[in-house]
């Protein structure tokens, strides 16, 4: 069937990079309303981390890593267009049935290790569209999923950042690193989160532009859908939702103290974005 399915797929995937909580399920969700998309979520990190038994989804990917060879195995079934079989990663399971005569459609691989960026534009022909949202509302939602601490301790220097903190600064260090990638790569772009609530029509038909990809025939009534619902979204991971009131959650929830340690740890990081004392109300 796997090799049946990659006869179905045009050449040069599209990989939605992101960092886990920063919106890449909402975004990919809205650019998969696309005919033109077959649509993947997490094809490499839901197998590697729940059938292969991997310690975390966020870590630098390299040829001495102990998980490398399983890594990039799933890595390179889902850039073949091979169906995973892990539940929830196929969006469409119509858009992988062998000898379908439809029009040859584009892979677009939604995954959340922005660590992996360099191993993904050395070893594929991609579009990578590089997500970026703000440290504050990614610590706030990692927090109330109950991974923050747990996720802190990826920091191994010697530190006395306290835990939201020491997410500052893994998210600036992980990000900062896929951003000089996506930079150095021709075929990329950088998003920000932020940019694409406040304007979705516009933002989100830029993004179709780049890629190649007509914007949906019933764009406005997928833009009502996923960005101007009114849906309880306290489970964290509904796709249809009020996205300007979900982006700005953060600077009612954190604290002050909160919000200094996490900059303090962040504004240690090369990251270029979200710099700028206002991006923290400060």
């Amino acid at each position: 069937m796997g090799k049946a399915a990659n006869k179905h797929f045009s050449s040069s995937p599209i990989l939605l990079l992101s960092y886990p909580r920063s919106g890449s399920s909402w975004a990919g969700k809205i650019l998969a309303t696309s005919s033109q998309l077959a649509y993947v979520r997490e094809p490499v990190t839901q197998p590697y981390l729940k059938r292969y038994s991997g310690e975390r989804p966020v870590f630098m990917l390299n040829d001495s890593h102990a998980d490398a060879a399983v890594y990039t195995r799933l890595a390179n079934e889902a850039f073949s267009g091979v169906p995973s079989l892990h539940k929830g990663v196929v969006d469409n399971k119509r858009d992988f049935l062998p000898y379908s005569k439809t029009k040859p459609k584009k892979l677009l691989i939604k995954e959340v290790n922005p660590g992996a960026a360099r191993f993904y534009c050395t070893h594929y022909d991609l579009s990578l569209l590089l997500l970026l949202r703000h440290p504050a509302a990614v610590a706030l939602s990692f927090y109330e999923m109950g991974w923050l601490n747990k996720h802190g301790k990826l920091l191994k220097e010697d530190t006395q950042l306290d835990e939201w903190g020491r997410f500052g600064k893994l998210y600036g260090m992980f990000m900062a690193d896929a951003v000089e990638v996506a930079s150095r790569y021709q075929q990329s772009k950088i998003i920000r989160y932020e940019q694409l609530v406040n304007a979705p029509e516009q933002e989100f038909s830029d993004i179709f532009k780049h890629c190649n990809i007509d914007t949906p025939d019933y764009f406005d009534s997928v833009i009502e859908k996923y960005c101007h619902a009114k849906n309880d979204v306290s489970s964290g991971y509904q796709t249809q939702r009020d996205s300007k009131l979900t982006s700005e959650k953060w600077k009612n929830k954190l604290n002050a103290e909160q919000l200094a340690s996490l900059r303090k740890g962040f504004l240690e990081s090369k990251l270029e974005f979200y710099q700028d004392p206002s991006d923290w109300m400060v």
